[in-house]
């Protein structure tokens, strides 16, 4: 039988990368990290770890119970949690984790229904997919609102990353070029992202800023970034300042005077999803939102 104390030893090996690393966060010392996985690796017949003067890497055998590790590891966090609900006898509790431009469109207006009538204890993480994957393999989300690109499939990584769950595509985005109200190319009938080949561009972090960068690469041209920021309403209000041009999902499309919205031909696109991770026990207040979700997203694209 594979001892969990020894699996989390390991688990936090591998994500240190060395014996010193692990004991520091697991306040043991390191030659008692050491011995930890020795005697895991007597259990399994097997070397765990190459051991070198930089450190420790995994072997395929290592790799396998740190995944098992992950697995065990999510799945006691989230039984600790439905156990403190049921000893306090308190209300329900939801976890939900998303990106920031689906906050106010998307889930808000689906919670609503949750807690209509009842009290329902939720939280709710503001994380990009990689961070929100990471609370779902950890056990601390019972929901992650996600989005990629290119492909309206999840990209094969999430299962790995997220660990056991489903996952149910809600909606397809489309982005779009937000001008000043006086630019000179307001009003063209057809739009090419290489128009926009001159002008200064501001530019937000991560998966979407990627997708500007590799469309403009397309089109021949390297966007001239003057700024960037994570809040798609101070890009809007940077763009009707006239400080530049941005490319903005539709969920994070402004109401502004000041501006103009225009349309690509093709019109990149992302899409949004939410991932359940498996759990043991069934959650109705999960699937509830998930319902919710569901209907919401038909309303945004309608």
């Amino acid at each position: 039988m594979i001892d969990v104390q020894r699996l989390a030893v390991l688990r936090e090996v591998a994500r240190a990368g060395s014996f010193a690393g692990a004991a520091a966060v697991l306040r043991h010392t390191p030659s008692a990290v050491s011995q930890q996985v020795a005697a895991l690796e007597r259990s399994a017949g097997l070397v765990l770890v190459e051991r070198s003067t930089r450190g420790v890497r995994l072997t395929e055998a290592g790799r396998l119970l740190v995944t098992t590790a992950d697995a065990v590891h999510a799945e006691l966090t989230a039984a600790e949690r439905h156990l403190t609900e049921l000893r306090e006898q308190g209300p329900p509790t939801l976890t939900v984790v998303t990106f920031p431009s689906a906050g106010e469109p998307l889930l808000a207006p689906a919670l609503s229904p949750i807690t209509a009538g009842r009290h329902v204890d939720i939280t709710v993480i503001e994380a990009e997919p990689e961070q929100a994957l990471d609370a779902v393999r950890d056990g601390r989300a019972d929901l992650a609102l996600l989005y990629h690109f290119h492909l309206p499939e999840p990209p094969r990584g999430w299962a790995a990353a997220a660990g056991p769950g489903t996952y149910t595509p809600l909606l397809t985005e489309p982005f779009r070029l937000v001008v000043p109200a006086d630019h000179p190319l307001v009003g063209r009938p057809t739009i090419d992202l290489a128009d926009f080949a001159g002008d200064r561009w501001i530019h937000g972090w991560g998966g979407p800023a990627e997708v500007v960068d590799a469309l403009a690469a397309l089109a021949g041209f390297r966007p001239q970034v003057v700024c960037r920021s994570s809040d798609y309403r101070f890009m809007s209000a940077l763009v009707g300042a006239g400080v530049g041009v941005t490319l903005l999902p539709a969920l994070a499309l402004p109401e502004r005077d000041d501006v103009r919205v225009l349309t690509l031909d093709p019109p990149p696109t992302r899409y949004v999803g939410a991932w359940v991770p498996a759990r043991p026990w069934r959650n109705p207040t999960v699937e509830h939102l998930l319902e919710s979700l569901r209907r919401r997203a038909a309303e945004l694209s309608s």
